[in-house]
């Protein structure tokens, strides 16, 4: 693993800092939290390239034959189920940084995922790069199709993102949407199949650290 103790130590004095004004209870029960979070990281993540302050809140099931690519300060937080990642021989999967992944989530990848930075991903959404059956020859595994998701994109709860797509930044996938095509940036996206329903101001976007 990349992750760097120092460097996880130096972030935990500024977080105590930062908490200056809680009962010192809370501010011991608040670091201890974290830094059993990110030693689960450091278990359920150890075949993984992983960045600093990674964090594992909950259990998650991670199978990783590849490559997996884990980005700083990315979170999975499998609180009511755990989140499943797996990436098959050859294949690669990459989280950038400040990716959120919550309770839930299944993630498969038989070529290519990249998930871009600050990405916001709901309970039980599903991405994969490969249908897994042929749909004549069911015990036929079709060729895999790389999925993208860019910078700031949002997946709500439950929604699905096909082989093949490409979701563009500051994107929004709404609740128990089925994306099966190419999603344009700072764009809405809902319903089965999912289809725009809103356009976002691009202008008026906010980036964490940025302005």
């Amino acid at each position: 693993m990349l992750h760097s103790w120092a460097d996880s130590a130096l972030d935990l004095r500024e977080k105590w800092r930062r908490d200056a004004s809680l009962p010192l209870s809370g501010r011991v029960n608040k670091a201890r939290a974290i830094i059993a979070d990110r030693a689960r990281a450091s278990v359920y993540l150890r075949r993984a390239e992983v960045g600093a302050r990674v964090r594992a809140i909950g259990k998650s099931f991670v199978i990783n034959e590849g490559t997996l690519i884990i980005g700083d300060d990315c979170i999975l937080r499998s609180i009511v189920a755990p989140i499943h990642i797996y990436v098959a021989p050859g294949a690669t999967m990459t989280l950038g940084r400040d990716v959120r992944i919550n309770s839930g989530g299944t993630f498969a990848a038989l070529s290519r995922i990249e998930i871009g930075d600050r990405v916001e991903i709901g309970p039980h959404v599903t991405i994969m790069d490969n249908s897994l059956h042929d749909l004549y020859d069911r015990n036929l595994v079709p060729d895999s199709k790389p999925v993208i998701i860019e910078d700031d994109v949002w997946l709500a709860s439950k929604c699905t993102v096909l082989p093949g797509v490409r979701i563009g930044r500051g994107a929004v996938v709404v609740a128990h949407a089925l994306v099966t095509r190419n999603v344009e940036p700072f764009t809405v996206v809902s319903g089965v199949p999912a289809a725009p329903v809103a356009r976002l101001n691009p202008k008026k976007f906010a980036v964490a650290g940025e302005g």
